[in-house]
């Protein structure tokens, strides 16, 4: 990404962040309903996902600690052994994107595109793909409804004033 735009756009979310100190917690935004207002849509759920986890990750937050993602995935795959790029976004928000998909690869996964998905699916590297089409459709999209809104958010097109005589 960009990362002119990233530093643009967590000034962006530090100062809304801050505005919202003082306001009662159900009526604070979040940081993605920020980036959403800040213009941030139609990506498509993988590129939403990983420009979040840019902001996230430059904010400080959602980083597991050192030495912990690896135990941390290992946990995500035991709970869920096939999984799209959002849904583990989702859980890690902040890692970098590298070492992710270094630790997943070391633990037997691989990156695929599956038919009829919108983003790449990660899953055990001799998993058959009916197997994982099957897995994916069984189960909820992994992810609060906020964060699912946010991966698919469109902006309201802006209402045309303009009167014609």
């Amino acid at each position: 990404m960009n990362s002119d735009l990233i530093l643009k756009v967590v000034g962006i979310v530090r100062q809304k962040l801050k505005e919202q100190q003082l306001q009662p917690k159900e009526s604070q935004l979040t940081i993605e309903q920020i980036l959403n207002q800040a213009g941030i849509s139609g990506l498509g759920p993988q590129p939403m996902a990983e420009f979040r986890a840019e902001i996230y990750h430059s904010l400080g937050l959602g980083l597991c600690q050192d030495g912990e993602l690896r135990q941390a995935l290992q946990m995500f795959t035991f709970d869920y052994d096939v999984f799209r790029v959002s849904e583990l976004r989702y859980y890690f928000p902040g890692d970098l994107e590298a070492e992710i998909f270094s630790n997943l690869s070391e633990l037997g996964y691989v990156l695929k595109t599956l038919v009829g998905e919108q983003e790449p699916v990660w899953r055990p590297k001799f998993m058959q793909r009916q197997t994982v089409q099957k897995k994916l459709a069984g189960r909820k999209r992994i992810g609060s409804p906020e964060y699912i809104a946010y991966l698919s958010y469109k902006p309201t097109p802006p209402v045309n004033k303009t009167v014609k005589h």
